[in-house]
């Protein structure tokens, strides 16, 4: 198990500050976002650039990469943003590459109106997964698709069609969203472990919480069956701590997050060590 964090639960805080908050939390590596404010404010900057790479390099894990997904949708209606989400992805497999990320995640496409995706929109996804794997290919990386939340625009939300994806792009890998698999049902979850096990390269970690996706594993005790069936189908690969801190009552310290991220990797070893 390698185990890391989502820089997100920390975007209030510099980058180095980032590293030194997981390193304080005794967790050595980050799924670093590229979307991580204080680096995307000042991306076109080689101070900005430099900084990033000096910070992660103090991480013994080294790290993986979050590409830019906030306002983009590689299915969009509008080709400004299919095209925007193109550009961006393929941006941030050079920043991968710059700051030593092997494994890339990356979101699926969505219909741009609350309703069944089309035809058309699976097609414009089809098109952004062959230019960012051809890219990914040259530059020696993997990239890693995230099942989506089970909303009905959504694409790549259950098994069967990422099992579909995965077999039309066998270069394709999996991130595992636990959160996003156990909102719907526990037992959605584990119909992704049992059948696309042997695809997983990373996985989110985090707990649903009043209908809302990435609260805490260790403060919600159903995910303990789905980190175990995880753990007993072998998976022993990077562990993600995902967590958002608007789930919480409170807005919370350095010290809070600190020690909630040491929370959860205890409640973490404790299962896959």
């Amino acid at each position: 198990m390698k185990l890391s964090c989502a820089s997100l639960f920390l975007w209030d805080y510099s980058v180095p500050e980032i590293m030194e908050i997981l390193l304080e939390a005794g967790i050595e590596s980050v799924e670093f976002w590229a979307e991580t404010p204080d680096f995307w404010n000042k991306r076109n900057s080689e101070k900005a650039m430099i900084t990033l790479v000096d910070a992660i390099s103090t991480m013994p894990g080294g790290c993986n990469l979050h590409v830019p997904i906030l306002d983009l949708n590689p299915s969009s209606y509008n080709d400004l943003v299919h095209e925007a989400t193109v550009i961006e992805t393929l941006w941030s497999l050079d920043l991968a590459k710059r700051i030593g990320a092997k494994v890339v995640t990356i979101h699926a496409g969505k219909r741009t109106v609350h309703r069944t995706p089309t035809n058309e929109d699976r097609e414009k996804f089809r098109k952004y997964l062959m230019k960012s794997l051809e890219k990914a290919y040259s530059l020696d990386l993997s990239i890693a698709l995230e099942n989506s939340m089970p909303e009905i625009s959504n694409m790549c939300s259950g098994p069967d069609e990422l099992k579909e994806i995965f077999e039309e792009f066998p270069a394709l890998y999996f991130t595992f969203d636990v959160v996003h698999a156990t909102i719907a049902s526990p037992l959605v979850a584990m119909s992704f472990i049992e059948e696309l096990c042997d695809k997983i390269i990373n996985v989110h970690v985090g707990a649903p919480h009043n209908g809302k996706p990435h609260f805490a594993s260790h403060r919600n005790r159903n995910m303990g069956t789905v980190l175990k069936a995880l753990r007993d189908s072998g998976y022993d690969g990077n562990l993600t701590i995902e967590i958002d801190d608007k789930t919480y009552s409170r807005k919370l310290s350095r010290k809070d997050k600190v020690q909630e991220l040491i929370r959860e990797r205890k409640y973490l070893e404790s299962i896959f060590e």
